[in-house]
């Protein structure tokens, strides 16, 4: 299947931008906004404010072994990380799969950052000209 973008996939975008690319998605039981979409970034990372209110325990995360490192060299010890579904797209053009998600506890305007783990997991193709993601779906 080939992925294609159109100026019509733009339609609601503003120009000029140099906006991020963020969506809405759909993880474990919660609907999550503010999904920062980043091809750059080598792991999926949950920020524990969303954790807390998702209803997740401290007791649900699983040991993580390394810090995560910026591009300014400041490292962060994650709190752990979780399994959760992810769920993206809209009905019936959903792809849902299990993501691995590193709990920081950091100050962010995101609730979570879909890096390349999932995004090479959902085949996606993004387009920060038309602020989209496009990925193959059943339907």
């Amino acid at each position: 299947m080939d992925i294609t973008f159109t100026e019509q996939d733009a339609r609601e975008v503003h120009y000029p931008h140099n906006n991020a690319l963020v969506v809405k998605i759909n993880c474990g039981s919660t609907q999550l906004w503010r999904g920062l979409v980043d091809n750059g970034s080598a792991v999926d990372i949950l920020y524990f404010d969303a954790f807390k209110k998702m209803g997740l325990n401290e007791s649900d995360l699983k040991p993580a072994a390394a810090p995560l490192y910026g591009f300014t060299r400041d490292s962060l010890m994650p709190m752990g990380m979780i399994e959760l579904m992810v769920s993206v797209g809209t009905f019936p053009r959903v792809s849902s799969i299990m993501t691995q998600f590193l709990v920081v506890d950091c100050p962010s305007t995101f609730n979570a950052i879909l890096g390349r783990p999932t995004l090479r997991e959902l085949r996606a193709v993004t387009s920060i000209y038309h602020l989209t993601m496009k990925f193959p779906t059943q339907h």
